[in-house]
């Protein structure tokens, strides 16, 4: 099939990016605490990658999710933190202006990205409010200039280094109270009233690129600045989020890609007993598991390519949105902890691609939505269905649940449990990992007959159906326990 120019333009650039890498190796080794030079960052941005999720009327490349996650794919396979940083400017930035900003702002934005290698992030987590985000206390007021922002931000990707910001706020609205909706608003960097001060960057333990830190809002910016939802702004949160969390499938597919070649190439070229490592059964065990998150990985590239465009409303798509971003981190560190472990000793260091790849993966999981958290949130939205069927066994509601009515049938024998709808809170995010795992498996159903090859297919299905097996096994075994906080009391061995 003959490829279109974005993808040969796509492909030039994974090519580039490789040699930047393999002639700059500091890039990727040192600690950037700021964030990446200029001059290293403008040979990544020269060839205009971030093009491809800029709309044509803005003299882009479309934005179309096909390319927007085939970017992100060949860029990770390269460089998890380059990748992120595309990610981050592309899906939690000019995604969300190209749908709700306004169009003065988005000719600016857009103009700037394509002639000025410009980089955007988003601001919603503060100091006090992480997982609680949307009790946040930046706030926002009128002015005569437009609108006056205050607050704190701090953990957003690109810290001191984006160009523009998304920044999160909610309306006050006098004696210290806010409005219980959020509004974001484009803050450009560049302009003096709206300068962000950066009061503290991070030490962060990896993503060396990413710089990180906390940061004070007290800027004023313009009345077309701020983005126009559909209904209200917790609905525009939502499909910004999901669709972020959606288009992650890109980044993780790129990686775990990596994770398999360096696994498969490193085991050919390694011999323990007069034998190469392919030779031993847990070694294909774990290369097993590796090639089986890269198929369900494609599986969740090709859900997201059909429905992630920026003219559908993905507020509604919370299950799939989450199961895809917590199924898909977790296997993400998983892969990173299979190479480590293959690779031994040498791989336990940050100029390897094992040990970078362990320590960069490892917040994928808590970003976004922490894992824990993302599925409680799945257990909960299922539980809340089955309470309305009243139906109690898993197998037969997840066999009639839209999402996984195909899937689930081939778990019969590991579905078949009655749950109690008063859940430990640890088992819930048991029944999370259960139902994500079902629906992300679901999409390789979707693969498969798209004509994705069926031995990784039924290779896939059969690796989820053990872990199943293990999760499903666990549920009934989990009972209460409790810290006790005062423990130093008599729990001294030395005076026993």
């Amino acid at each position: 099939m003959k490829q279109s120019e974005t993808e040969i333009f796509i492909r030039d650039f994974q090519q580039n990016l490789r040699k930047i890498l393999i002639e700059n190796p500091e890039i990727e080794t040192v600690n950037h605490l700021e964030g990446l030079p200029r001059q290293d960052l403008n040979k990544i941005l020269s060839p205009k990658p971030l093009s491809v999720f800029i709309p044509t009327k803005y003299g882009g490349r479309g934005g179309k999710p096909v390319h927007c996650l085939s970017i992100l794919e060949t860029t990770a396979y390269e460089s998890l933190p380059v990748a992120l940083m595309m990610g981050i400017c592309g899906s939690l930035f000019l995604d969300p202006v190209g749908k709700y900003g306004q169009e003065k702002a988005k000719a600016h934005v857009f103009s700037s990205f394509l002639n000025d290698n410009s980089l955007g992030g988003l601001m919603i987590t503060e100091p006090e409010f992480g997982t609680d985000a949307l009790s946040m206390r930046t706030s926002y007021s009128t002015s005569d200039k437009g609108y006056l922002l205050k607050g704190s931000k701090h953990w957003g990707g690109l810290t001191g280094l984006a160009d523009f910001w998304l920044v999160t706020t909610r309306k006050e609205k006098g004696n210290g109270r806010l409005a219980r909706d959020i509004n974001l608003f484009i803050v450009e960097q560049s302009q003096p009233e709206q300068k962000i001060e950066v009061e503290e960057y991070y030490h962060k333990l990896g993503l060396f690129l990413i710089p990180y830190g906390l940061n004070k809002i007290d800027v004023t910016v313009p009345s077309t600045s701020k983005l126009i939802p559909h209904s209200s702004g917790v609905k525009l949160m939502m499909d910004l989020l999901h669709r972020s969390r959606l288009r992650l499938s890109g980044i993780g597919l790129g990686f775990i890609k990596r994770m398999l070649d360096e696994s498969i190439v490193h085991c050919q070229q390694r011999y323990v007993g007069r034998k190469n490592l392919l030779n031993y059964d847990q070694v294909q065990h774990r290369l097993s598991q590796l090639q089986a998150w890269y198929t369900i990985n494609s599986a969740m590239c090709h859900y997201t390519g059909r429905v992630s465009g920026l003219e559908n409303n993905l507020t509604t798509f919370g299950l799939q949105a989450n199961s895809t971003k917590a199924v898909l981190t977790d296997m993400m560190q998983d892969a990173a902890q299979s190479l480590l472990q293959l690779t031994g000793a040498k791989g336990y260091r940050r100029d390897h691609i094992a040990g970078r790849a362990v320590a960069d993966s490892r917040p994928f999981q808590i970003f976004e939505g922490s894992n824990d958290v993302m599925y409680i949130q799945i257990a909960e939205a299922v539980l809340k269905e089955m309470k309305k069927t009243k139906e109690t066994d898993l197998y037969i509601f997840m066999s009639e649940f839209e999402l996984t009515e195909r899937i689930a049938g081939y778990y019969k024998h590991i579905l078949t449990l009655k749950l109690d709808f008063e859940l430990l809170q640890r088992t819930k995010v048991i029944l999370g990992k259960i139902v994500a795992r079902l629906i992300t498996t679901e999409f390789v159903l979707d693969l498969s007959a798209a004509g994705f090859r069926a031995d990784l297919a039924e290779n896939a299905i059969q690796v989820v159906g053990n872990t199943l097996a293990e999760l499903v096994s666990s549920v009934s075994d989990l009972q209460p326990v409790y810290v006790i906080e005062e423990y130093r009391d008599s729990s001294d061995w030395k005076l026993i």
